[in-house]
């Protein structure tokens, strides 16, 4: 019979494959309507799953579950070209943000500093970056030209690549932003990936200390 522990290392390791598949599917399989809804499904899992899984509230799953549900029915809409693009963006926010707190805290709160509390936060920091790339897009909906990327590149794809590069502090200067509001963005996205690195490891080594004192 599977203990807590292990139960919870396949939790993030299946949260974890899903979002990298989710990651992937448009980068090596091309832009259509299949690939866009497969790669919004498995999104959609990973940020349902997250939160449902790992709140222990009954009244923050169920509402976990509705938002999804309206989450879904909108994306479905918005892959199909009804324009829909206001509401989805409001409710992915919500969303993301709640999977993300989830999954802090209970990384921070519950880590036992082993192969699950690892898992786990290499999970959150792939969502950091998922969230600033939708960020990232609206940005460049809202307001053209906010970017310098190349002509005819998915938008998603690009952001997404720019959001990872960002928040590892790598900064290849193949995509820039130009305008104030995404220069502040990308400028808050690389501290806040360096601050979240310098937190898990601190927290995951005072675990792994707590756990197996001298």
């Amino acid at each position: 019979m599977e203990t807590e522990e292990e139960r919870a290392s396949i939790h993030w390791g299946v949260m974890l494959l899903l979002l990298v598949s989710s990651f992937l599917l448009v980068p090596l399989f091309g832009s259509s309507k299949l690939v866009e809804v497969t790669s919004l499904v498995l999104f959609e899992l990973t940020i349902v799953g997250s939160i449902i899984l790992s709140a222990k509230a009954r009244w923050l799953r169920a509402a976990g579950g509705a938002l999804a549900l309206i989450w879904f029915a909108h994306s479905v809409l918005a892959v199909s070209g009804v324009r829909m693009s206001e509401n989805l963006a409001y409710l992915s926010v919500i969303l993301v943000l709640g999977a993300l707190a989830i999954t802090f805290r209970v990384l921070l709160l519950e880590g036992r500093g082993n192969i699950e509390t690892l898992l786990g936060a290499f999970f959150g920091y792939l969502l950091l970056a998922m969230a600033w790339a939708m960020l990232y897009v609206q940005i460049e909906r809202s307001f053209p030209g906010s970017f310098a990327m190349p002509e005819g590149a998915d938008i998603w794809s690009t952001m997404l690549y720019y959001s990872l590069v960002t928040v590892t502090t790598l900064g290849y200067g193949d995509i820039l932003p130009l305008t104030p509001l995404a220069m502040m963005a990308a400028g808050f996205e690389a501290v806040v990936g360096v601050l979240y690195v310098a937190v898990m490891v601190g927290s995951i080594v005072g675990n792994l200390k707590s756990t197996h004192p001298r």
